[in-house]
């Protein structure tokens, strides 16, 4: 399977396994991996994380999980990050795909 594909697959996982689950505070989200050694997903919230922004967090995680073995992927470690900052989203660090993104700017 090529880059390509793999990137598309990953990218279709997120989308399922964040539907219902970004809360008013998530900011960004992105995520990067190693072959198929690691898979991390890392969160931006503009507000310390809560015990039910981890929550969310870790649902997300393991829906993944699930739709990615569905699509004959299976990573041997999956991380998860949860990140509070306020920086400008050209300064936050979005790893290989950014799969989420907060739109910031003012509409008027």
């Amino acid at each position: 399977m090529t880059d390509n594909e793999v990137k598309i697959n990953i990218i279709l996982a997120l989308q399922g396994a964040l539907i219902g689950n970004i809360s008013q505070h998530v900011r960004t989200i992105c995520c990067d991996w190693v072959d198929m050694d690691w898979f991390k997903l890392k969160f931006y919230l503009d507000i310390e994380s809560t015990e039910m922004e981890k929550e969310l967090m870790s649902i997300v995680l393991t829906e993944f999980e699930s739709n990615i073995q569905a699509f004959g992927f299976n990573f041997k470690k999956y991380f998860e990050e949860i990140t509070f900052s306020k920086k400008p989203f050209e300064e936050l660090e979005k790893l290989k795909i950014v799969v989420y993104w907060r739109n910031e700017t003012p509409i008027f």
